[in-house]
C-alpha cells in the first residue's frame, strides 16, 4: 500500500475502466479536463493525474441530465434504493441509485465497528436516526439486519419514550447524533436513571463526539463512546473506532470496500501523518459509483500501527473531523451558510444578520440568528416567518431574535456573520424561542 492511500488499487483500476465504458458523467468529466480517452492510472503515483470530482460537479450534471447526471451504471429495473444527501435543496442534495449488492455492502461495512464494541447476534440495537431516503438511517438498519441485531427504530419519537425503550428492552447498543445522545443523557439524569444500563449497554455510537458525550456515556449509560464515519457518496463506512473507544483509540479506515486517499490540506501531497483531506472512491459500488470524490472533510491522521489497540490500519483521531469548506452539520443535517445568507439578505424586511451555532442546556444544537430588521419590519411575525423560511429550505429551524442593528466598533469591524461555538463556549445556553428586541 502506497503512502497516503488505503484500499486495493487494482479494484480501483477496474472501476475506472468500467466507468469509461458505462458512465457518461465520468467520460465527459475526464475528457473535458484533458484526460486521454480510456486512460487508466498505471500505478498509485499516477492517480493524482485523474481529476477529482466535487459535489458541484455532481449537482451540475444532475441538473443538466436528471435524475442521475449520466452516472447510472446499471439498468433502471435493478435499482433497489434511492439515496439523497442531507444537504439543502439547491445546494447539497445529490441523488444516488443503489443496487441490491450495494445495499449488502453498505450493511456489511458496519462489521468492524460491531466487532470492536463486542456486539453479537441477538443483541438489541436502539437506532435513533430516522429511516428515510437519507443514507444514515438505511445504512444502520441494514447493518443491524445483516449482523443479526434486533433493531429498535425510534426515529423522531419522544425522548421519554426512548429512555423507556432503553430500559424495558435492556438495550445493548445506542446509536445517534451527538446532540440527541446528550439530550437523552441529560433527561436520564433529571429522572434519576443514570447508571441504569450498567451491565448490558456495550457501546454508545455517535456521529460526532466530544468530551461532554464521553462523560455522559460513562456516567449515564455505563459505556464507552464509539464514532463511526461515512457519507452518502461512499454508502459504506469510511472509518470506525477500535475497541478502545474514542477516549483512547483511533477511528481506523476501512479499505475493504473503498479506496481512500489522504492528502495534505495545503499542498495536496499524499501523507500519512498530520492534517489531511479525504478523497474516496467506491470500487464495489454498482449503480452510482464515485471516483476520486473530494469530500471536503479534513482529519488528523494516525499512522498505521500507531494505535495502542494493536491494529495495523491507519486512521484519524476521534473528534478531529472538520470541514475544509463552510458547511455546518446541525442536528445531523448538512447546512450551507451561504444558502441561509441568500434567504435572509434577500428578504425585504432584513438589513443584516449574525448567526451562531450553540450547544443548548439539554445537549442539543441551537442555530441562533440575530436579525437587524428594517424599521417597517420589526414584529414577532417577522421572527416566526424567518424561522419558518429557514426550516422549510434547510430542515433546521433556527431561534430568531429581531433587533434594530448591530453595534460595530469604530467602523472598522470586519463582518463575521457565522460562528460555530459548540466546542468553544464554556457554558451551555438556554433553549430560546423566537424573540423581538
Amino acid at each position: 500500500m502506497t503512502k497516503g492511500t488505503v484500499g486495493n488499487f487494482a479494484n480501483l483500476q477496474a472501476l475506472i475502466a468500467r466507468a469509461w465504458n458505462v458512465s457518461e458523467f465520468y467520460q465527459q468529466h475526464w475528457l473535458s479536463r484533458g484526460v486521454p480517452e480510456g486512460w487508466i492510472p498505471p500505478d498509485e503515483a499516477a492517480l493524482a493525474e485523474l481529476p477529482v470530482v466535487t459535489k458541484d460537479d455532481l449537482l451540475q450534471a444532475q441538473g443538466r441530465k436528471p435524475l442521475w447526471g449520466g452516472n447510472l451504471c446499471i439498468p433502471e429495473r435493478e435499482i433497489a434504493q434511492v439515496h439523497l444527501t442531507t444537504g439543502t435543496s439547491g445546494i447539497g442534495q445529490e441523488r444516488y441509485a443503489v443496487s441490491a449488492s450495494d445495499v449488502e455492502v453498505m450493511g456489511r461495512s458496519w462489521g468492524p465497528q460491531y466487532k470492536a464494541i463486542g456486539l453479537e447476534p441477538g443483541d438489541i440495537a436502539c437506532l435513533t436516526i430516522p429511516v428515510s431516503f437519507f443514507c444514515a438511517g438505511l445504512s444502520a438498519l441494514e447493518g443491524a439486519r445483516i449482523h443479526g441485531l434486533l433493531p429498535l427504530l425510534t426515529g423522531v419519537t419522544s425522548k421519554e419514550l426512548m429512555l423507556e425503550l432503553l430500559t424495558q428492552h435492556r438495550v445493548n447498543y445506542l446509536y445517534g447524533i451527538e446532540s440527541l445522545l446528550l439530550q437523552l443523557a441529560n433527561l436520564a439524569r433529571e429522572q434519576g436513571m443514570a447508571g441504569r444500563w450498567r451491565g448490558h449497554m456495550k457501546g454508545v455510537q455517535s456521529v460526532g463526539t466530544s468530551p461532554q458525550l464521553i462523560e455522559a456515556a460513562r456516567e449515564v449509560f455505563s459505556a464507552k463512546v464509539y464514532e463511526i464515519y461515512g457519507c452518502t457518496q461512499a454508502a459504506a463506512k469510511i472509518a470506525s473506532t477500535c475497541h478502545l473507544g474514542v477516549e483512547d483509540g483511533t477511528n481506523h479506515f476501512q479499505g475493504e470496500h473503498l479506496f481512500i486517499e489522504t492528502r495534505d490540506v495545503t499542498s495536496g501531497a499524499y501523507i500519512d501523518e498530520g492534517e489531511a483531506e479525504l478523497i474516496i472512491s467506491t470500487p464495489y459500488r454498482d449503480a452510482s459509483p464515485v471516483i476520486r470524490f473530494a469530500i471536503r472533510d479534513k482529519v488528523t491522521l494516525v499512522p498505521s500501527g500507531a494505535c495502542t489497540c494493536g491494529s495495523a490500519l491507519s486512521g484519524f483521531l476521534p473528534g478531529s473531523l472538520g470541514r475544509i469548506d463552510s458547511m455546518l452539520k446541525i442536528r445531523g443535517v448538512n447546512l450551507w451558510p451561504q444558502q441561509v445568507e441568500q434567504m435572509l439578505l434577500g428578504h425585504p424586511a432584513v438589513s443584516d444578520f449574525r448567526a451562531e451555532v450553540l450547544r443548548a442546556e439539554d445537549g442539543g444544537d441551537v442555530l441562533l440568528i440575530r436579525v437587524a430588521a428594517m424599521a417597517s419590519g420589526r414584529s414577532a411575525k417577522l421572527a416566526d416567518a424567518l424561522a419558518d423560511l429557514v426550516r422549510e429550505k434547510t430542515l433546521v429551524r433556527p431561534q430568531i431574535i429581531v433587533q434594530d442593528s448591530f453595534a460595530e466598533a469604530n467602523g472598522a469591524y470586519k463582518v463575521r456573520r457565522w460562528q460555530d461555538l459548540r466546542k468553544t463556549t464554556s457554558s451551555a445556553v438556554p433553549v430560546l424561542g423566537t424573540e423581538v428586541r
